[in-house]
């Protein structure tokens, strides 16, 4: 009697245990994960545990229940090559009664045999698709995705699959518009990351990581509550006279509240999670007391500015150190300056040795660079700041008489296309090609590209995800992206170094760079004031410093002359004070209306006057050769461009150049040299461009 109890009695808890696991089950919140191969995980090892549904189950955790209907090659395109309107998974995405849905289509369409013949349908059959969803018995939660990105090296990326895409993106954002349903960005995270995505379409574990991260958190609405920019903390400096924006992400629908300067303002986290909102100009000014929180979080920051803010970068030459500096000693001890505040952003990997695991780890993104925080110039903090951006900085601040924030995130040898973005580079041949050949390319400077090769030795056999700080688009992705929505007065730029064998190559990257950064800061006037490479006896340098001069045609722009204090043997020459104080006198002339000289003489144009050339200057007042009676380092030659050693005489603020072994002249250098001992100067001795009327 007892053992049938004892049966009985097992057998009513096995069923009380199904009945609450049916009843748990029957409560799960059911998501279904609508889409093409990257859904389903082609390419990853695994994708039972590593797609991004897989990935998102684990982070969504036992109350829910995450199925995924992804199907390779996978149109929405009824008429596709393969409609996901036609597969298997579309009924069983159905049949799975969901009640959030997530839809990934379009990468499949963006194909030539899809999208020129039939993109006008699309937005029908997408629209379609979401209100099959929608009229399910288990009246679903839709919610749509901005396509994974489609890298440059794809093979038919030049072949129309580059506007195609665009076209569907912005057709995807109409398209949740018209159906009022929230969108998902998840190109723009994943577009940073394109070592993620080894055939420049389907992502590794790592990108369906970040997709899965993305999708929890718009179902979940958990953005990891208030987090704020990079550039935020004590000691941080806003831009005077402009409107203060103040952005960062928190959890949905959070209010934040900012509290600055006794004002408040308040504003909700969007869907995304991202937030912004403004306060009207202020005079200079500080320190004011600045707060953030959220109804569970809160951030105080003690001491903040109004100031000027400028951006110093570029690489080693920027990056050069003030304790390296010519009399550094008497800078950190008699220029110390308490209204000049630093922020350094130094770059965790780089040496001449192979990387090791580690250092690969933190070559990519989110991970390269490594941040200061804000400091007051002390002397310890000082002495590992650029000596360059520092003097700029001092200079400044003794002028104006305002709280000035430098932030600094040059790289050594870092090369132009490094610090361009993506979508700047993928719009031309010549700079596809540049990002897709990466290994020994030849549009590469033979230093930087075996550089790349000695850092990068095995990299493939330790099956780490890592692009080189050298390689193209990955400082801007990890160094300018994330402090992109600072206000900024203007930028400093010492570089070029690295692109010195390629200088009509580097014409073309140094604008598009220009152009590139005040699209993404959102100022088009942005100032841009750059250094001419100094003297180095290597021998491409002479023609490169007048291509720089010949920069100066971009709008807004200026030089500092710097051939004047080059070492012949040494890249890195040490009198970084005059750079930094000559680049001030450009800011402070054209940006803060100061009646200073600010520029050297720079060539006008060349009048032809029997054997002799007239070369006349703009800013060239008081012209005259320094501690000589002759100009040095110039060079005549007939239309033949043969050059020889040239006699030189100043008339009228005038230089007259002339050689016996010239009859018919046409064309002048000066500066030429690469290491040079030019000495033509203005009244105010700033020295005169390298130049020539000769274009090579």
């Amino acid at each position: 009697m007892k053992s049938t109890l004892k049966v009985l009695q097992i057998l009513l808890l096995s069923l009380m245990l199904l009945f609450s696991a049916s009843i748990h089950s029957q409560n799960k919140i059911k998501v279904a994960c609508v889409g093409d191969s990257v859904t389903f995980g082609a390419g990853i090892q695994d994708p039972e545990e590593h797609s991004y549904p897989a990935q998102l189950q684990l982070l969504l955790g036992t109350d829910y229940e995450v199925g995924n209907f992804g199907h390779s090659g996978a149109t929405m395109l009824r008429n596709g090559h393969k409609s996901y309107w036609d597969t298997t998974e579309f009924k069983k995405s159905q049949d799975f009664a969901p009640n959030i849905v997530i839809i990934h289509l379009g990468l499949n369409d963006q194909g030539n045999n899809n999208w020129p013949n039939h993109k006008d349908e699309f937005e029908q059959d997408y629209l379609d698709m979401i209100a099959v969803y929608k009229s399910l018995p288990s009246k679903p939660k839709v919610i749509i995705c901005k396509m994974t990105p489609t890298f440059s090296g794809h093979h038919w990326f030049e072949e129309g699959m580059r506007e195609n895409f665009k076209e569907i993106q912005s057709k995807i954002e109409t398209i949740a518009k018209k159906a009022s349903v929230d969108l998902i960005d998840l190109h723009e995270p994943l577009y940073r990351f394109p070592e993620y995505f080894p055939d420049n379409l389907h992502p590794t574990k790592e990108g369906a990581q970040i997709i899965a991260s993305k999708v929890f958190s718009a179902i979940t609405g958990d953005y990891g509550d208030l987090n704020l920019p990079l550039l935020y903390g004590d000691n941080m400096v806003l831009q005077r006279h402009d409107t203060i924006s103040f952005n960062g992400t928190a959890n949905y629908n959070d209010t934040v509240t900012v509290q600055f300067n006794n004002d408040t303002k308040l504003v909700k986290a969007d869907f995304n999670g991202q937030w912004n909102l403004s306060f009207p100009p202020m005079e200079a000014g500080g320190p004011y007391p600045l707060k953030f929180s959220t109804p569970t979080k809160s951030v105080e920051i003690e001491n903040v500015y109004l100031g000027e803010v400028w951006l110093a970068s570029g690489q080693s030459n920027m990056d050069f150190m003030v304790r390296d500096m010519e009399s550094a000693a008497t800078v950190l001890k008699d220029s110390l300056n308490d209204q000049v505040f630093l922020f350094s952003m130094d770059g965790k990997t780089l040496s001449g040795e192979k990387f090791s695991a580690d250092e690969l780890k933190n070559c990519n993104a989110a991970d390269y660079f490594e941040s200061s925080g804000w400091t007051t110039s002390n002397a310890k903090d000082l002495e590992s700041f650029s000596a360059v951006a520092y003097a700029f900085g001092y200079t400044l601040q003794k002028k104006l008489n305002v709280p000035v924030g430098i932030i600094c995130n040059a790289i050594g040898g870092s090369p132009t296309q490094s610090w361009i973005s993506r979508e700047s580079m993928e719009k031309q041949h010549e700079t596809v090609n540049l990002l897709n050949d990466m290994r020994l390319n030849p549009m590469v400077d033979t230093w930087v590209a075996e550089r790349i090769e000695l850092n990068m030795e095995d990299h493939s056999k330790t099956k780490i995800k890592a692009r080189h700080p050298y390689q193209p688009t990955i400082l801007f992705d990890a160094g300018v992206m994330p402090i992109r929505d600072y206000n900024i007065k203007g930028l400093i730029w010492y570089q070029g170094e690295s692109n010195a064998d390629h200088m009509d190559l580097h014409s073309k990257l140094f604008k598009m760079l220009v152009a590139d950064w005040r699209s993404h800061f959102q100022n088009e006037n942005l100032p841009f004031y750059y250094v001419q490479l100094s003297s180095l006896n290597r021998s491409t340098w002479g023609r490169f410093r007048d291509s720089q001069r010949r920069l100066l045609d971009i709008p807004n722009t200026g030089m500092a002359v710097s051939y004047d204090v080059g070492n012949e043997k040494d890249v890195h020459p040490i009198k970084k004070w005059i750079v930094g104080q000559r680049l001030s006198k450009i800011a402070l002339h054209n940006d803060y209306n100061f009646e200073i000289g600010y520029s050297g003489p720079l060539l006008d144009f060349v009048n032809v006057i029997g054997n002799t050339l007239e070369v006349h200057f703009k800013y060239g007042e008081g012209l005259k050769a320094l501690n000589s009676p002759s100009v040095k380092d110039v060079f005549i030659a007939n239309a033949d461009k043969v050059f020889v050693p040239a006699q030189t005489k100043i008339v009228n603020g005038t230089l007259q150049v002339w050689s016996p072994e010239i009859k018919n002249p046409r064309y002048v250098k000066y500066g030429y040299t690469p290491f040079s001992n030019g000495n033509l100067v203005n009244s105010y001795g700033l020295p005169a461009s390298t130049f020539s009327n000769c274009i090579e």
